[in-house]
């Protein structure tokens, strides 16, 4: 059942709040204010005694860079649609355990309303007993909720819809009366969702859905769902983790225990494809005797691989794995606990261990049930330590640590499911047998890419900025990096052709690989006073590239007799029938600065020859019109993102 959000012809109207409301904040302080029960709105709010009284009041008066502390006590909800900075976020933040939202906000029907918003933080809050969502978020990017509890509200705990990189995390979810414990619709993209607890939900513990029907591309990609306890969900349907429409996406490390319908499910049903390229790594998935399927794999979905997870289902027939014909094509599984009980039709017939390896699946797999693995097969899934589990796993995309953070691995190799069995005598005081560190008389780890965990010396998790390259990063600083690349977010990138911040607007691309074309227009607005646009005296410089690999063009094209200036000097034309310059043949560059001042609008063609093209996944365009700061790019989304966004494959680009 989808339930999304409505936004039809408001996109554009959001939008445009969006940009007027960064502009505003761009001006304002960061401040602490404080809100009480027992506070006054025409109070300052600048401390504890002097706190305002509603949290609608702090939301409508903060702005970018505030911290609004709350006081234990009960609250009418808020609505925020304001835009702030990864630099300067607003957020709430509960000053105790007891800040609890116990009536609707006076715009939704929900708790706490995020919406045209960006760079905003929940942490702390009760939102229970709400008329729909206890928290929701629409419309926004960079949203976290984190430390929250939301219990029996009339559909959702948590959701979210058109949210790019969204984080729930340590979050308590439950009892909701219509759907789902947490819920990520609408196209969002890089959630993350970890440690929460989602449990005894009527439907899904965490609901993922891209939503075709309402707009953008129908996907939800590069997702990270893990550490999370899912149980007691799925009394009217769903699954512990349903993926409808989730691509390229990360599930591990999770908890699944005693949910009525399915574990884990990718399929498509209002997706714009199946759930495709996903991995499911170290999860413990235990199914009750009332349930569907451990893992359910349909329609469509491909190129899902399961490793490292344990699987047993008490139902009398249906068991751990079924995959659809339509969904075969690049899937894998191996290094898993089973039962005896799969299906390579969609439910249709089962198989055993032995037939379903003799398709070519699960080779180092074996089969156990829950009293060969865990502590208690009932409660604690932590391991025994003579479960077959233990190190049995493989390495290959194994998470660093386990479900409680401890390290992985521990002993001989990786272990199966969502815990690695630790040392069990560590910090006794005593050096014992697989201890390397932690204890007197053992020396620290050597490797400064580790740190003691567990008596081991564990990978720690890499810090952008420590000057320490670790993990997956690839530099700290440019020297880390080869040739003409830089060290950006830790990752060796080509270098920009501007770094202005000065961004691209209307731009529009066409370009081919062979026979080369191009087609390159937009606009920029760059300060006065100018320092050198001349392209007659100066030339400029064009740029089309990626972040990462070869391809594209970079053009410098020198001042000269080439360029032709108008009389008032407001235009300027570059004519080169042979291209001589990457084929260009032809740039107008006209000042606009009667609609806006500053304004520079350019159109760029070349045609002849040949060029790789670059990732179009990651396309980026740059033009350099004077000094360095004085020019303007643009980093494009790559296919099915929005817009600006660029489609198309080796042969052909095409961006808008």
């Amino acid at each position: 059942m989808n339930h999304t959000i409505a936004i039809g012809s408001n996109r554009a109207a959001a939008a445009l709040f969006v940009l007027l409301q960064t502009a505003a904040a761009m001006t304002a302080g960061a401040a602490d204010y404080y809100v009480s029960p027992t506070g006054s709105n025409a109070a300052d709010g600048l401390t504890s005694g002097t706190a305002w009284a509603t949290l609608q009041f702090a939301a409508d008066t903060i702005a970018t860079g505030d911290t609004v502390h709350v006081a234990d006590g009960n609250y009418a909800g808020f609505d925020i649609r304001k835009v702030a900075t990864a630099a300067q976020p607003i957020v709430f933040l509960a000053a105790g355990s007891a800040a609890a939202i116990t009536s609707d906000n006076g715009s939704t029907p929900d708790g706490i309303n995020i919406e045209n918003a960006a760079y905003i933080t929940i942490d702390g809050f009760i939102s229970s007993n709400r008329t729909r969502a206890g928290i929701r978020a629409a419309v926004a990017d960079h949203i976290t909720v984190r430390h929250c509890t939301t219990g029996s509200n009339g559909r959702w705990g948590i959701f979210t819809g058109f949210v790019d990189d969204l984080l729930i995390e340590d979050n308590e979810t439950w009892g909701s009366v219509a759907e789902h414990g947490i819920y990520v619709s609408n196209s969002s993209d890089r959630a993350v969702i970890r440690r929460n607890h989602s449990h005894d939900n009527h439907a899904n513990g965490i609901h993922m859905n891209g939503d075709e029907s309402q707009g953008g591309d129908g996907l939800i990609s590069y997702a990270l769902v893990e550490d999370n306890v899912i149980h007691g969900n799925g009394a009217g349907g769903g699954s512990g983790i349903n993926m409808d429409g989730v691509t390229d996406s990360v599930v591990r490390n999770n908890l699944l225990y005693d949910n009525h319908s399915s574990g884990i499910s990718l399929y498509r049903i209002d997706g714009a494809a199946g759930s495709t390229g996903n991995l499911v790594i170290n999860n413990t998935i235990i199914n009750p005797p009332d349930s569907r399927w451990c893992i359910n794999i349909n329609t469509g979905s491909t190129g899902n691989h399961l490793y490292n997870n344990i699987l047993y289902n008490s139902h009398p027939w249906r068991g751990v794995i079924t995959v659809d014909a339509s969904s075969l094509g690049g899937f894998a599984s191996d290094y898993n606990s089973l039962m005896d009980r799969m299906s390579a039709d969609g439910d249709s017939t089962t198989v055993t261990l032995a037939a379903w390896q003799g398709l070519g699946y699960d080779t180092h797999s074996f089969t156990a049930t829950p009293a060969d693995n865990f502590l208690n097969p009932a409660s604690d899934f932590r391991l025994l330590p003579t479960s077959p589990a233990i190190d049995s796993g493989t390495a290959d995309n194994a998470p660093g640590a386990d479900i409680d953070a401890a390290p992985r691995p521990v002993g001989a190799g990786f272990d199966i499911g969502a815990y690695e069995a630790q040392l069990p005598n560590c910090n006794d005081g005593n050096i014992d047998a697989g201890e390397i560190c932690g204890e007197p008389g053992l020396s620290a780890c050597i490797d400064p890419c580790t740190s003691c965990a567990g008596c081991i010396c564990a990978a720690a998790d890499p810090v952008c900025g420590d000057a320490l390259v670790c993990g997956n990063e690839q530099c700290e600083n440019n020297t880390d990096c080869s040739g003409a690349m830089v060290c950006s977010g830790c990752q060796c990138v080509n270098a920009p052709a501007c770094n202005s911040g000065i961004m691209l607007e209307r731009a529009r691309l066409k370009m081919r690989a062979s026979v080369f074309s191009l087609a390159f227009s937009g606009e920029a607005v760059i300060a006065k006073p100018w320092t050198a646009v001349d392209p007659a005296a100066n030339g400029i410089r064009v740029v089309v590239d990626a972040p990462t690999g070869s391809g594209g063009i970079d053009a410098a094209i020198p001042g000269g007799a080439a360029w032709k200036t108008n009389g008032p000097g407001t235009a300027w034309t570059y004519t080169d029938a042979g291209g001589a310059v990457f084929g260009i043949t032809k740039v107008t560059l006209k000042d606009r600065s009667k609609v806006l001042d500053g304004t520079l609008r350019f159109v760029v063609k070349g045609k002849g020859g040949v060029v790789t093209l670059p990732d179009v996944a990651g396309v980026r365009t740059s033009i350099v019109v004077g000094a360095a700061g004085e020019c303007a790019s643009l980093q494009w989304n790559g296919p099915g993102g929005a817009r600006p966004s660029c489609t198309g494959d080796a042969a052909l680009l095409r961006c808008r």
